[in-house]
This record gives C-alpha cells, structure tokens and sequence, in this order.
C-alpha cells in the first residue's frame, strides 16, 4: 500500500462506552488499505500540531470513509477533547496507511483474533476480512474487557458468528456483576482447549495484557504458528 496524506473532517462519533468513542473521517479521497493499518493523525490544539496513531476499525471495503475506536486517557493530550468538546466537523490531516500486522501476512486457514480493551477496534476490521474469506476455515474471536459495559461491539460480533459458520466470538471479563452470564477471567484463562497449530495469531491490546497472553500461548506446544501483535501504552 502506498502510503499517502489525505484531508479528512470528522463526521460521525459514536459513544461505545464510557471510556470508549469511535470516530468516522470522511477522506478527501478514496484510500486502500488491509485490515490490521494505522493511520497517522494530526490534530491542531490551540495552534499546536499533535500527532496521534489510530488503527482502523472499519472494513477495507469502505474506501471513503475510515473509523477509529478511540479510549480516554484522562490525562492524555487529545482524547479528553473528544469527551469535553463537539468535535463533529473538525478537520483533521491523516498519513498513512502503516503498520506491519496487517491482513496480507497471514496465510493460515485457521486465525485467532484476541483484543482486549478498544483493541476489539481493529480486530473488528480483521474479522470483516477474514469472515468473508473462503480459505479461512476457523475463525475464532476472543474479547477481553474490564466490566460488562465495557464490551465493544458485542452486537456486531453476535451477528457475525450468526451468519458465518466457521466464526465463533467469545467475550470474557475481569470483573463481573452478580448473576451475569459473561465469563469472567482474562483471555488467557480461555485458551486451553484451543489448537494453535498451523494458525495464525493476533492480538491486540494494552502492551502488558498482551505480553500476558502471549507468555501463555508461548508455553503450550504448537508447529507453525504465526504471531502478530499489536500492543500499546
């Protein structure tokens, strides 16, 4: 993919939870990318040039429009602006797309898709890929959120393994309320029974999360598995 700057202006946000937004850039121009990029954005606050990377969380079949699932950081620099002030209009200049985990690299027909947090973002856009492709037999999804109200796009994934046979979506939970139905554990807790052989593997997610998960998958025995991992701070 050639990496490319484009105009964009804010057009949609979308309140997925307290702590988490996703956010629809119309482009000044139609973009191609694989699921698993990121794009590079640049905001102006208060005349000062920030750049921020989201990974994109829409499908790589909708060319004018891209979306980020974004999450508060309370004391960061530019998400609290998301929550503090209408940014519906507000132009925004975006490079890319980047990144080196992307949809392109995994041959296998059997793919996990592991997201904790707003990582559930770009597997979403992984997983509109993959469902749809007729070489991937297995498609296996597992979510891991703090509470239940923070589970992201549980309708969309629901649907998903509704209408694809070779998907299956499981969301587990850290903390749980009374009586409630949704596992609870980390992913790692869940992966036992799985057969990582000839697969490939994504996760993505906070760094340590991530590092958590895959010490557990590093440990149990498998041939040709391929990682991909996407961490952040």
């Amino acid at each position: 993919m050639n990496i490319r700057k484009f105009n964009g202006e804010i057009v949609v946000i979308t309140d997925l939870s307290k702590t988490a937004k996703e956010v629809k850039i119309k482009l000044s121009e139609p973009i191609d990318f694989n699921s698993g990029s990121f794009m590079n954005v640049f905001f102006d606050i208060n005349g000062e040039i920030v750049r921020r990377a989201y990974s994109i969380s829409s499908s790589s079949d909708d060319h004018g429009y891209i979306t980020f699932t974004i999450r508060l950081s309370p004391n960061g620099l530019v998400t609290p602006i998301f929550w503090n002030k209408n940014m519906i209009g507000q132009k925004v200049e975006l490079m890319g797309p980047l990144g080196l985990n992307t949809i392109d690299k995994m041959n296998h027909d059997k793919i996990y898709l592991f997201a904790f947090g707003v990582g559930v973002g770009v597997v979403k856009s992984i997983a509109d890929y993959f469902s749809n492709y007729k070489k991937v037999n297995n498609l296996t999804i597992i979510t891991g959120s703090r509470s239940e109200d923070e589970i992201l796009y549980d309708l969309y994934f629901k649907e998903l393994a509704n209408s694809h046979k070779n998907v299956s979506v499981l969301n587990v939970v850290s903390k749980s309320e009374e009586n409630s139905k949704i596992p609870k554990g980390y992913i790692q807790d869940f992966i036992d029974n799985l057969d990582f052989n000839n697969s490939d593997i994504y996760v993505c997610g906070q760094e340590k999360a991530c590092n958590d998960l895959i010490s557990k998958v590093n440990s149990m025995s498998h041939n040709d598995c391929s990682l991909f991992i996407e961490g952040f701070h």
